[in-house]
This record gives structure tokens, sequence and C-alpha cells, in this order.
């Protein structure tokens, strides 16, 4: 989570310098938001309640996506985030949980790791161990180890903001006067006479 909001953040700063506006995003409203709303909800009403309800709100949860992907499809980086959010779940649903590599997580600068019925150790029985946390992110404080769908995830929501925002892929530079831009303007201290 932390790489997808550094991602939209420096997209957001990207978009800002090559002539974007935070304005222009309420004029690219995504279509089917609820579905995003009823994702999250599934996702936390499993986590909370456990048992059970844990694999039918992230099973729920992930349909939910799928729809809110399907719906908006045609914009820039839907397609980057429906890969990631495949990618994610393929390897969860070969291994029951996110595999995470120790290896990894000592490369991103963390020490130990936190059991908790998302993720589980990769080992030898791990099914497409590559799917799941093998990229470290070490930043300072804040390291972590994220996997190829979450990285894809990530570059999707950039693009999503970036091109939301209206992001131009250049930076608007003003154009150099002319000579006669320059003689028609009389100079601060030289009043036209």
């Amino acid at each position: 989570m932390l790489l997808v909001l550094l991602v939209m953040f420096l997209a957001a700063v990207a978009a800002l310098l090559t002539g974007g506006h935070l304005t222009d995003l309420a004029d690219n409203t995504l279509a089917g938001l609820h579905w995003l709303a009823a994702a999250a909800t599934g996702q936390v009403l499993g986590s909370l309640t456990g048992g059970i309800a844990y694999p039918v709100g992230l099973i729920g949860s992930a349909l939910c996506i799928g729809v809110f992907l399907r719906l908006n499809l045609r914009r820039p980086g839907v397609a980057l985030l429906a890969l990631g959010f495949a990618c994610n779940a393929l390897v969860v649903a070969l291994n029951g949980a996110m595999p995470v590599s120790l290896a990894t997580l000592a490369r991103a600068g963390i020490t130990g790791f936190a059991e908790d019925p998302r993720h589980e150790l990769a080992d030898a029985t791990t099914r497409l161990p590559w799917l799941g946390d093998v990229v470290p992110v070490a930043l300072p404080g804040l390291g972590q180890a994220v996997s190829p769908g979450d990285v894809l995830i990530a570059a999707g929501a950039g693009l999503l903001l970036y091109a939301g925002m209206g992001g131009a892929g250049h930076i608007p530079v003003q154009p150099p006067p002319s000579w006669e831009d320059l003689e028609a303007e009389p100079a601060a201290d030289h009043p036209a006479q």
C-alpha cells in the first residue's frame, strides 16, 4: 500500500508540473465507484469477523474489484491495475495467502515476519513464488516487500491519476518573446516619447 501511495503522490506532482490540475479529476469520474466501496466493505468485514467470513469477504471483494476494473478498462492505467490484481489473486488463490520471501524482507531492511491471515512465509511448497512478495522496497524506516502485482497496481494507479489530472507529458514553458514584441514594449527606464 505504501508503494501505491508513493507512486500516486509522485504522479500527482508530475501532473502538476506538466500542466495538470487537481480540478481536472472532477471531470474524469470513474464508472462504478460503488463497486470499490463494496470491495472495501467486504475486506473490512471479512477481516474483522474472521472465520469463513474472511475468505468469503476476499472473494466478494475480488469480484467487486473485477467489475469496477471492467467498467473502466479503457482508461489509462486500468489495464495495469487489472493485470496487477490478477497476478495477486492468482498467487493468493494457489497458496491461500500471499507468500513472502524472508530474503526480500531482509533486503528491504525488515528483520522479522509478522504472521497474519493474508501473508505466509514462502517455502519449497509455494506455488508461483515469483508472484509473491519478492520485490524489496527499501525506504528508510518504511521498508516493505511487495509483489510484482503490487508494482503493476502502483504503476496503473499512478498513470490513472496522472492522466486524470491532465498531465501533458512535458513541462509547459513560455515561448521567448519575438523581436517585434520586445521593440513594441517601452523599457521601464526609458518611457515612450
